[in-house]
C-alpha cells in the first residue's frame, strides 16, 4: 500500500511538472517568435526589414499583408484543421509572438487595405 501511495504521489508531480513545463514552452517560444519577427521587420513604421513585405495591387488599391495578419490566419486555420508543424504548444506560442510583435510595435498594424499614391510631377514654374 504503501508503494503505491509513492508512485501515485510521483506520478502526480510529475504530470504536474509537465503541465507547466508546457506553459513555459508556450512563453519562451512566443518570446522567439517576438524576437524573431524583431530581427526580419523593419525597426519603425514604413521602412524595409530584412524580409520582404507583401503587397498585392488591386485596382486603384493596395493590399499589404503584415506578418501579424499572416501570422493570425495561419494560427486559425491551423487550429481549425488540427495541424501543427513542431509540439503545438511550441508552433502556437511562436505564431503568437510574432503576432503581438507586429502589433505592439508598429502605430500602422491596423492600415491594411491603401490607396494607392499618384505621384504628380512637379511642375517647374517659368518666369517671363
Amino acid at each position: 500500500m504503501k508503494r503505491k501511495r509513492i508512485v501515485v504521489a510521483l506520478l502526480v508531480v510529475a504530470i504536474s511538472v509537465l503541465g507547466s513545463l508546457s506553459y513555459y514552452l508556450f512563453y519562451v517560444s512566443g518570446l522567439v517568435g517576438f524576437i524573431a519577427a524583431r530581427f526580419g521587420g523593419g525597426k519603425r513604421e514604413g521602412t524595409h526589414g530584412r524580409v520582404k513585405s507583401i503587397t498585392l495591387s488591386w485596382y486603384r488599391y493596395q493590399l499589404h499583408l503584415h506578418h501579424w495578419f499572416l501570422g493570425s490566419i495561419a494560427a486559425a486555420v491551423f487550429a481549425l484543421n488540427g495541424f501543427y508543424i513542431v509540439h503545438p504548444e511550441f508552433f502556437y506560442g511562436f505564431l503568437g509572438g510574432m503576432v503581438f510583435q507586429g502589433i505592439y510595435c508598429y502605430s500602422d498594424w491596423h492600415r491594411i487595405i491603401r490607396s494607392k499614391r499618384q505621384l504628380i510631377p512637379e511642375q517647374s514654374l517659368k518666369l517671363e
